[in-house]
């Protein structure tokens, strides 16, 4: 959602205040017979306009924290899968397993593997595709594929806190827990806006719609050319912000 769309919604939900004020000063002949047009109706949408928005607020910053502290705890990854594969190598393991923990470490830092020769000169390699598959969810996946191979090595067993199995493993926990708070996150802000959205824009009852509806009701009322109906028409509202 760009910023000016953020802008133009709480621009619409002050102007919808604006219209009431107006609305207010037409005094005892305003009395539209239809309910969401009274007062009592504009004044509740125009608190749900502003509720709704705040709740926009508040779960945007509490995604933005939720990225943050993923980008934090994902950060030494890279370095990590290094110290992983130097302390294997300083093991027993075989040359096999040491080349598939190097793929794991590839794909955790994004590199690509030496192109492998091609047996036949006039057979086309199959298509490439990348190997920085960089998405939060694959680099759980990978840190978790090198951390179970480093462990099935018996004679893996470093002194480190962060590289022995219990710390490879708070290590993954961690980064699972901190995309699933992303994930939720996303979902809350997500509904937060939908529920704005259906406030503001909703068809027949939403804030736009119900905006349009008094200025109908004031123009039938007083007239195109009255000065009170002609200040209510310039209270601009922008619709299409979803």
């Amino acid at each position: 959602m760009s910023k000016i769309s953020e802008v133009g919604h709480a621009k619409n939900a002050a102007n919808f205040n604006h219209l009431i004020d107006a609305v207010i000063g037409l005094g005892n002949s305003y009395k539209p017979t239809k309910v969401s047009l009274k007062l009592p109706a504009l004044n509740a949408l125009a608190d749900t306009a502003v509720s709704d928005l705040g709740k926009v607020v508040e779960q945007n910053i509490a995604f933005n924290n939720a990225v943050n502290a993923r980008s934090i705890a994902f950060s030494n990854l890279s370095s990590l899968s290094t110290r992983i594969l130097a302390s294997l190598r300083a093991t027993d393991a075989t040359p096999e397993m040491i080349e598939d923990a190097e793929g794991f470490q590839r794909k955790i830092q994004g590199r690509r593997a030496k192109p492998k020769p091609v047996a036949d000169p006039e057979t086309p390699p199959p298509a490439s595709h990348s190997v920085s598959q960089m998405s939060y969810d694959l680099l759980a996946q990978h840190f978790k594929g090198l951390m179970t191979l480093a462990a099935s090595e018996a004679s893996y067993n470093p002194e480190e806190d962060d590289l022995n199995a219990a710390g490879l493993t708070a290590k993954l926990d961690e980064l699972v827990t901190k995309n699933e708070k992303v994930s939720a996150a996303f979902i809350g802000v997500s509904n937060a806006r939908i529920k704005r959205d259906t406030t503001l824009y909703g068809p027949a009852v939403g804030l736009v719609y119900t905006a349009s509806a008094v200025k109908e009701y004031v123009k039938s009322l007083l007239g195109t050319q009255n000065p009170q109906y002609k200040l209510i028409r310039k209270i601009s509202f922008k619709k299409d912000l979803k």
